[in-house]
């Protein structure tokens, strides 16, 4: 089954998608906005500036490669991403990055309608690049996957109406630009789902958002998403037991993460000299709500991928106190490197916990956040044991045994609503011990 994949991004998890396709010789393209290739014509011409001026771009460019699709199958259509970023990074206005990246999005919708479409049997695209696409797709026969790794949009709506009703200090000075648009794009993504023949969904709980608002459960599947490699094994600090408490937090530090919850929480828990907690990841709270009394917290911003993981094995516990999160990949990424978790209900990847790994509470409860936290000080022992169980619990979840399961349910999907898929999935983990490059 010749088949598309368009995804205006280089998320692992579109990645996989695309991957598990290429595995059974289905895909043709992975069509995308920007990709970097270490031995691409843009990597050939920065070696002729000096190193000290590239080497931060280096890093910063080496974050939007891929390297998980064969790279004659990547086609890429960046000029609206690299305009969005480069605004982005100069400090535009958030209003008009994101006007940009409107229509960027539209731009892309189209081009893949265009120049891809009719030389295919079936498409995958993600919501809100997905109209024109699968309108093109339904004229001509051609089979509609669509991706939906994030909560049904209604509902965040709510909860973001809510938080500024109870925190008026949260609002910001864009939140109308955003209100009015809201509209709009709601009703695009929901002609999207109305045309997609199958809807891939992250999570269980990204499964049930949608359809309480209204999707058709017979065309969802739900794949939850995967951990990275793991590391080899715990190694354990000789004054792991007796040392400040260390807690880790990371992701965007914002409204939609809970970020102002966690604040709350850790001053009730008045932890003092006996813990620290280090938040990794983008500040996106006003200034007004991170201020006060800050002791014990440490912020350190966004960092390569490498770092954030040392961190996740020098630390005892993981916090992500999220309002709404489709899976939340950073969990299993702290799974991955042997890290307990503190998570809320509303995160998807809550189903990798259980009470030997992990501590779930309920979303939007700072006191809730407190009492987990002052467990883990009070339990320095019981909290170092669940470190073996979440390592385990990522190990057991690996991102082939994601991709098997992705060709499973698609090929059962697509089968049940009249289409031949005609491939079969790869082995599983269990018995594939090559199947990661």
């Amino acid at each position: 089954m010749k088949t598309v994949f368009a995804y205006p991004g280089n998320m692992s998890h579109a990645q996989n998608a695309a991957w598990a396709l290429a595995e059974v010789d289905s895909l043709t393209a992975f069509v995308t906005t920007f990709s970097y290739r270490q031995d691409g014509r843009l990597a050939r011409m920065l070696q002729g500036v000096p190193r000290d001026f590239t080497r931060k771009l280096n890093r910063e460019l080496a974050r939007r490669s891929i390297a998980d699709v064969p790279a004659d199958l990547v086609h890429t259509y960046p000029v609206w991403e690299i305009l969005r970023t480069v605004l982005q990074k100069g400090g535009a206005s958030p209003t008009f990055v994101d006007h940009v990246w409107d229509i960027g999005s539209h731009r892309f919708d189209a081009f893949v309608a265009d120049r891809y479409v009719p030389f295919a049997q079936a498409v995958h695209a993600f919501e809100y690049t997905a109209l024109a696409t699968f309108q093109r797709a339904a004229s001509e026969g051609v089979a509609r996957v669509l991706h939906l790794p994030s909560l049904d949009n209604g509902q965040y709506a709510a909860i973001q109406q809510r938080e500024c009703d109870a925190w008026p200090e949260l609002a910001g000075p864009h939140d109308a630009y955003f209100k009015e648009k809201f509209q709009r794009r709601q009703e695009r993504r929901a002609a999207e789902i109305a045309l997609a023949d199958l809807i891939v969904c992250n999570s269980s709980l990204t499964a049930q958002s949608h359809i309480a608002a209204g999707a058709d459960p017979q065309r969802i599947i739900s794949v939850p998403l995967a951990a990275p490699p793991t590391i080899a094994g715990i190694r354990i600090a000789v004054d792991q037991r007796t040392r400040p408490l260390r807690v880790v937090s990371a992701g965007h530090f914002s409204l939609g993460k809970g970020a102002h919850y966690l604040l709350e929480g850790w001053r009730e828990l008045r932890a003092g000299a006996h813990a620290v907690l280090e938040v990794y990841g983008r500040l996106e709270l006003p200034a007004r709500i991170v201020s006060g009394n800050m002791d014990g917290i440490r912020f350190h911003g966004s960092v390569p991928q490498a770092q954030l993981f040392a961190a996740f094995e020098r630390a005892d516990v993981f916090i992500f106190p999220t309002l709404s999160d489709g899976f939340g990949l950073v969990i299993a990424e702290a799974l991955a490197q042997g890290l307990p978790v503190i998570t809320t209900d509303r995160a998807g990847a809550a189903d990798l916990l259980t009470k030997e790994n992990g501590i779930i509470i309920p979303a939007a409860n700072s006191h809730a956040l407190a009492e987990a936290l002052r467990w883990c000080l009070d339990n320095r022992d019981r909290l170092e044991a669940m470190r073996g169980p979440a390592l385990e619990a990522a190990r057991k979840r690996q991102w082939q045994d994601y991709r098997h399961d992705f060709i499973s349910a698609l090929a059962k999907g697509l089968s049940a609503r009249g289409y031949m898929p005609a491939f079969r999935p790869p082995p599983n983990a269990s018995t594939s011990k090559n199947m990661e490059r």
